[in-house]
């Protein structure tokens, strides 16, 4: 398993980012930068400025390891509250379930065009109690994507770089095609 250090090393090194200019980012020295890449700090970096590292580069997973690595985690933490210990993840896991939430959504999805195609569709006295529920449906889909995405980097997977740059090709795939062309700051 990767180190704190390793893992902020790997991350400024993909960033293309000098030691010295992530210090300079975060407030400290490329001394100190060096010694928390390293290992060599007496106890762990100061939380805060393991929060402006990982927003600097852009990288959660300095974040999730540092959580995942935490002996008051590991030691008290999970002793409450022993569920957190049988929690399945991993990239597998989780399109499993989000694929099970889509064919859902799907579904919600099919139920809520029907209500929609009635002339006067708000009109019906339950209609704001179908529209939220299967509303709910949908939207558990853009946080099981999320959820998805955040197991890729944690699992060290792929980037957020690397979901940024599929995001990038589907932007420019429905651009080809005449669909979601993004607004510029000069339309009123």
């Amino acid at each position: 398993m990767s180190t704190l250090g390793q893992k902020i090393k790997e991350a400024r090194t993909r960033r293309k980012m000098r030691g010295e200019d992530l210090g300079t980012m975060v407030g400290r020295t490329k001394a100190t930068i060096s010694k928390i890449e390293n290992d060599e700090l007496e106890g762990s970096p100061d939380p805060q400025i393991l929060i402006r590292i990982a927003d600097a580069l852009d990288a959660p997973e300095i974040l999730i390891h540092h959580c995942e690595t935490c002996p008051v985690r590991q030691h008290v933490f999970l002793k409450y509250f022993p569920d957190l210990n049988n929690i399945r993840r991993g990239p597998a896991v989780i399109a499993g379930r989000l694929r099970k939430e889509m064919i859902e959504a799907a579904e919600a999805l099919d139920r809520l065009g029907e209500r929609f195609s009635d002339a006067d569709f708000r009109a019906r006295p339950d209609y704001q109690d179908v529209f939220e529920r299967e509303m709910e449906q949908v939207v558990d889909v853009k946080r099981g994507i999320e959820i998805l995405e955040f197991e890729l980097m944690l699992s060290g997977l792929h980037s957020r770089e690397d979901l940024r740059r599929v995001e990038e090709r589907q932007q420019r795939k429905c651009e080809d095609h005449g669909h979601h062309v993004p607004r510029t700051g000069t339309e009123g």
